[in-house]
């Protein structure tokens, strides 16, 4: 049975989740490919005061809160809570950290280099043609992975709740093989 706490923790990392993986989609799917059709310089300035305006606005909040969440997630398992429910929850915080992971190591540094460039200088035209390539691949595999943590905390949670249901509605039957890993084992 999932507590209150993880209840909170899986709805919070479901809506972040969910929020960053809709920004990270319209980015690639949308927005990069707009500033690539622009001139250079334009592309450039316009991706330069994104990244300068993204870290102090609201999407930060969402960015932070899955993060928050999914290690959250993700320290109960490793405390030892072993149930169908809490492998989903802690692999949905898995997939959110491992994009909060990529985001700190590709593509932060990509945005410092992006950041220190002159938008009107020729020698900025070859970077910025890779910045668009790379970055919005790595972009594009952010937004797969908080999708995906959006999903299974979604399940995880749903099953939670039917294993709790079903605990609350008939005592004797509260051990079961979606939620209890003693069934679990017990069943094979």
């Amino acid at each position: 049975m999932t507590s209150r706490i993880t209840t909170a923790a899986g709805i919070l990392g479901a809506i972040t989740s969910a929020i960053t993986a809709g920004v990270y989609a319209d980015f690639s799917a949308r927005i990069m490919p707009s500033y690539g059709r622009m001139a250079n310089a334009t592309g450039i300035a316009k991706m330069q005061s994104i990244n300068r305006s993204i870290e102090n606005g609201p999407f930060m909040l969402a960015f932070c809160g899955a993060g928050l969440a999914g290690g959250y997630l993700v320290f109960r398992a490793l405390r030892g809570e072993r149930a169908l429910s809490d492998v989903l929850l802690a692999a949905g915080g898995s997939a959110y950290l491992a994009g909060l992971l990529l985001t700190m190591l590709y593509n932060v540094p990509l945005n410092n280099r992006l950041a220190a460039a002159d938008p009107h200088a020729a020698s900025t035209v070859e970077l910025w043609r890779d910045y668009l390539q790379n970055w919005t691949a790595a972009n594009t595999v952010r937004a797969v992975l908080s999708a995906a943590a959006a999903g299974l905390i979604i399940v995880g949670l749903v099953v939670g709740l039917v294993v709790g249901a079903r605990a609350r509605t008939n005592p004797v039957d509260a051990p079961s093989s979606l939620g209890d890993p003693v069934a679990v084992r017990g069943s094979r």
